[in-house]
């Protein structure tokens, strides 16, 4: 990310005004400065922007809708509704939700709460799809800076074909959605997983 110290700053502050977002669609559903599949640059987005509900693809709103305000409010930098894509040469596209979280201590709380909504959901979502909770380290441009960050996603579960992925990613996106609504960051409350249950690194 160019400057995260910068897009954080923007997600604690609505009234600034913003700079309008370059939004060009993919014939494959893709939203990105350049309209084209694959993955490329998008500009980063909070929710006072205007063009925020249209920045984010159909499939994976009602997660970043759910991760971004009630009881959850964390800033998300990236997200994805997941492609099949028409071209043979580009590789599927999974369903994900990026976390940025603003310090440690909301990193544990969120990793937690997303810890319990996973193992909440995972008894109804459908066998083609499982979710998966890890993190990464993502790197600011501007400072050379490295922040921890949660991947929320749903993947195709082992041998399971693009086409039957994609046939139930949105019955698991609405299970998963209901898990999260039920839950919320509480720095008090352990995710309950063997070990601590702290994401893994990817």
């Amino acid at each position: 990310m160019p400057d995260v110290a910068e897009f954080l700053g923007r997600w604690n502050a609505p009234d600034v005004p913003r700079r309008d977002a370059r939004l060009r669609r993919s014939a494959d559903g893709n939203i990105n400065t350049v309209g084209l599949p694959g993955i490329h640059e998008a500009d980063d987005l909070d929710p006072a922007h205007p063009q925020w509900r249209a920045a984010i693809e159909e499939g994976v709103w009602p997660l970043v809708d759910t991760l971004t305000t009630g009881a959850w409010r964390l800033a998300t930098y990236d997200s994805c509704q997941g492609h099949a894509y028409s071209s043979p040469s580009l590789v599927p596209g999974r369903r994900r939700v990026g976390v940025l979280p603003r310090t440690r201590g909301e990193f544990e709380a969120a990793a937690a709460a997303l810890c319990r909504s996973v193992r909440a959901a995972a008894p109804d979502v459908p066998a083609p799809v499982r979710v998966v909770l890890s993190s990464c380290d993502l790197s600011c441009g501007r400072s050379g800076h490295t922040y921890p960050v949660l991947d929320l996603g749903l993947d195709p579960a082992p041998g399971v074909s693009t086409e039957d992925y994609f046939a139930s990613v949105d019955a698991a996106t609405e299970v998963l959605t209901a898990r999260l609504r039920e839950q919320w960051p509480a720095t008090d409350t352990p995710c309950g997983c063997v070990g601590g249950g702290r994401p893994a690194r990817r």
